[in-house]
């Protein structure tokens, strides 16, 4: 009799050991999936965060001319 319940509960462990193992390959697939398509949603184009153009102010009236501020390089080849 005790090993007939041994026997049943051996076989419990392993449906329990499947199951588990099938819900995290599940999670796993549906986070890709996830990722996947916010990737695509991110190059559509449809970026919320964008300004409407009539909302920015004008740039202040300075001198255009700037300034060189690159430097010479000095490396040797």
């Amino acid at each position: 009799m005790v090993h007939h319940k041994l026997i049943i509960n051996q076989k419990q462990i392993t449906m329990k050991k499947q199951f588990l193992s099938f819900a995290l390959v599940a999670a796993m697939i549906g986070a890709i999936a996830t990722s996947c398509s916010s990737e695509k949603k991110a190059g559509d184009g449809s970026d919320s965060t964008k300004m409407d153009s009539t909302s920015q102010s004008a740039p202040a009236a300075t001198d255009t001319a700037k300034t060189d501020t690159s430097k010479k390089d000095t490396t040797k080849h």
